[in-house]
């Protein structure tokens, strides 16, 4: 004040005593000028606020997230210190709507009802003083672009990319007076940044503790559907995994779409989505598009549901699914250097393409080198493009041809590139035939799986067969029983032979050589269904046939089947009777009788293992007929020796001698490997290995009831009955009640359908087991020897 007065008054301006006088009045009034100044630039500042994440789900998706949503808002509410949560789940699971749920609960700015009765309806309680921030990626710089997003919420004028401690400080600093902060970091890409993230948290969490706040730190880590789950062995993580929708829970979801289907449709939608929230999104979004107005429900075309998954992809990406699924006919998975070669492209651009199918649902990437296409969608995808697929196997046969590409099975593909000439067709049966003298049924399976899915294909071998394809026709449904055969769908095995053939009404002039095959396994078959007095009919009026009476091959293949029924059946003394005229025969040309020959003396000999008699053919004479030619007899020899290795007490190498054969039967998709869980789980009852044998007999159980076998159920259960009897647990059963309920069951199926009992020894052994269930016999001979399995 006093330096504006003298300023004002004009004497005293002019009347001043020195120059000092001067500059201070100078220098006072450029001070007061200065800070008006500030005080002004102060006062017009923009002030930055922390910015609260809005983010927002589509309530819809959350018809069965309660269980996941209450874990996880209970441990956020009730949890004293800092965590950090990472989440797993396949593509288009919904873990990004899943994730804005989190940052709509704690930040409580839900605007509709719905979104605060769903809320409420996972227990979480509003609180006051906390806050949420959504955070999201689009590359796989992950870290850094989390750092920089979250400097930006917090309004931090720091450069990212400073050291662990200092941007831990200054986060640490924000978030100090809140009682909880939640970083959300949606679509993490990249997995190997686990530990930038955890030690991020573990240094805002420490740094929050020297600053003597109760302030909690939460890190929600939600990864990519390509990441796969891991998990961190650290007391502070928790992992949680999201699934699909079950069936139920798609059902409501489309009603919250406005999407009504009846459970037919519903079915077929589940088996084509598998549930997935993504592809159901896409389609309720598509189908809704073309709905009317006064429509309460519409139907799916799905033959046309690929486009939908089409929609965010490339042509070029597009072209690269399309020569996937020509690779994939005979096997659903093809490596990434031959999709190279056939598409022409680079490794690396395959690659890139791959990502972006598999983010679009349509293939999935496996550990080794290779992708596949999504099993639900391979068979809609096969039929859209099922012209271009049939096109592009000129090229893939021919890369195969020069071995620049590799394929699993080349008949399958020879069998789509279509079937124009006679030259072709008796290719395919040629290769077909070895395939199944092998018990190799897996490319006839592939080819049968094709011809009943793809519509297009159906029609072009109806059409070859009424021009000139009937014994092609014909021969290819023979291959196809006999692969369900040797596959255990006897059922389906027997509808094939009907539909597909004109031998299911067997009369004596109807067989010849020609058709021999055909009928003897409709008998064979008929055998497997357990109706033996129908099976021995079968081949008993086969044998009247003049072509087979006058051949010792298949008149001695008659003899076995019928021998064979009656071991079947526990009649062993006319099974003895049988299997010796069959022999008979073969000894006049063993050559020619070989496969019948090496059966008959495996199967008479296991009937003298069971009376616990000398066997009268030594496996020398049999390893003597046994050539690289009929290496399939082997593995059906494996099964005897191992029963013989079984009785003389030496289990380990009978259980060596079991897996090898398994491992082989398994590779070639043959029945017999169902067989050999039972005598398995039967050789580990005898060792005592109790908790193993179960697990055997449990498989064996298990593939009986898919096949319809019943005497492999019936001899899998008594297996499990006598482990539990004598070890006094209940592996199986929970009760002495469910035991007998069990047993009861075993007398079920030693019967017809007619009630008649056709399988005689296996009620003796049901009532071994009663008998020792009902404590009469304590030492039951079922401890005690083998229990066959015929």
């Amino acid at each position: 004040i006093n330096y504006l007065e003298v300023f004002m008054s004009g004497s005293s301006f002019w009347n001043l005593g020195s120059w000092e006088s001067i500059s201070a009045i100078i220098g006072g009034l450029l001070s007061l000028i200065t800070a008006i100044i500030g005080v002004y630039k102060y006062t017009r500042k923009p002030r930055r606020k922390t910015i609260i994440s809005t983010a927002k789900p589509d309530i819809a998706y959350f018809t069965d997230r309660i269980e996941i949503t209450k874990e996880i808002f209970e441990q956020l509410q009730h949890s004293n210190e800092g965590k950090l949560f990472q989440i797993f789940g396949p593509p288009g699971v919904g873990k990004t709507e899943f994730a804005k749920l989190v940052n709509m609960a704690v930040n409580y700015n839900c605007l509709t009802q719905d979104e605060e009765d769903f809320i409420s309806l996972t227990g979480y309680k509003k609180e006051i003083n906390v806050q949420a921030f959504f955070i999201t990626f689009e590359d796989e710089s992950t870290y850094q672009m989390a750092v920089k997003q979250v400097f930006e919420l917090l309004s931090i004028e720091e450069e990212p990319g400073v050291s662990y401690p200092l941007t831990a400080q200054m986060i640490a600093e924000k978030i100090r007076k809140k009682k909880r902060t939640i970083f959300i970091f949606d679509d993490i890409k990249n997995y190997d940044e686990k530990d930038k993230f955890h030690e991020l948290f573990m240094e805002v969490n420490g740094k929050l503790k020297e600053l003597n706040s109760n302030s909690q730190c939460i890190f929600m880590l939600f990864y990519s559907g390509l990441v796969e789950r891991r998990e961190l062995n650290n007391s502070n993580v928790r992992t949680s995994d999201m699934h699909n929708f079950k069936k139920h829970y798609m059902v409501e979801y489309l009603k919250k779409k406005k999407v009504l289907l009846n459970e037919e449709y519903n079915d077929r939608l589940f088996s084509l989505t598998k549930g997935n929230i993504h592809t159901l999104s896409l389609i309720a979004d598509q189908y809704n598009a073309n709905k009317s107005n006064n429509e309460e429900s519409f139907t799916i075309n799905f033959n046309h549901v690929i486009d939908i998954f089409y929609q965010s992809l490339s042509d070029e990406e597009i072209n690269l699914f399309k020569i996937i699924l020509a690779l994939c006919v005979s096997k659903n998975e093809v490596s990434i250097e031959t999709l190279a070669l056939v598409s022409t492209s680079s490794v690396t651009t395959v690659n890139q393409q791959i990502k972006k199918l598999e983010l679009a649902g349509l293939v999935r990437k496996n550990k080794t080198p290779s992708c596949s296409v999504t099993e639900s969608l391979f068979i809609p995808a096969i039929n859209k493009e099922f012209e271009y697929i049939q096109t592009l196997q000129n090229r893939i046969l021919n890369l195969v041809q020069k071995n620049e590409v590799g394929v699993e099975h080349v008949v399958v593909h020879e069998f789509i590139q279509s079937i124009t000439t006679d030259i072709k067709a008796r290719k395919i049966i040629h290769t077909l035939k070895i395939n199944n003298e092998a018990k190799n049924y897996t490319a006839t399976l592939r080819i049968r799986y094709l011809l009943t899915n793809v519509s297009l294909l159906n029609e072009q071998i109806e059409e070859f067969k009424e021009k000139d394809g009937q014994v092609f026709c014909e021969k290819l449904s023979y291959y196809i029983a006999e692969a369900l055969t040797g596959y255990g769908a006897y059922k389906e095995a027997i509808e094939e032979i009907e539909t597909n053939t004109n031998y299911n009404i067997l009369r004596l002039g109807t067989v010849t050589e020609e058709n021999f095959n055909v009928v003897f396994l409709l008998g064979n078959l008929y055998h497997l269904q357990n109706e033996y007095t129908k099976a021995i009919e079968h081949f008993k009026t086969m044998i009247g046939s003049t072509p087979i009476e006058q051949s010792l091959k298949y008149k001695s293949k008659c003899y076995w089947g019928i021998a064979h029924c009656y071991r079947h059946m526990g009649l062993l003394d006319q099974a003895i009777d049988f299997y010796k005229e069959s022999i008979k025969l073969c000894e006049i040309d063993k050559v020619q009788t070989k496969d019948v020959y090496i059966k008959c003396m495996n199967e008479i000999n296991s009937i003298f293992f069971y009376r616990n008699e000398e066997q009268p053919y030594s496996f020398n004479t049999i390893d003597v007929l046994i050539t690289e030619e009929n290496s399939v007899a082997d593995l059906s020899t494996n099964k005897y020796k191992a029963i013989e290795y079984g009785i003389k007490g030496d289990f380990d190498k009978g259980i060596s001698l079991i897996d090898k054969t398994i491992k082989i039967y398994e590779k070639k998709s043959e029945r017999l490997q169902f067989n050999l869980y039972f005598e398995k789980g039967e050789l580990l009852r005898r060792k005592k290995d109790f908790e193993q044998s179960i697990e055997y007999f449990k498989k064996s159980l298990n593939a009986s009831l898919l096949n319809g076998d019943k005497n492999i159920e019936l001899y899998s259960s008594l297996g499990i009955l006598s482990v539990e009897l004598k070890t006094g647990l209940h592996y199986f059963t929970d009760s002495k009640e469910k035991q007998y309920q069990l047993l009861e069951h075993c007398l079920e199926l030693c019967k017809d359908n007619d009630e008649n009992v056709c399988f005689v020894l296996g009620k003796q052994h049901v009532q071994e087991i009663l008998n020792t269930l009902n404590n009469k016999e304590e030492n039951s001979n079922s401890y005690d020897q083998m229990l066959p399995l015929f």
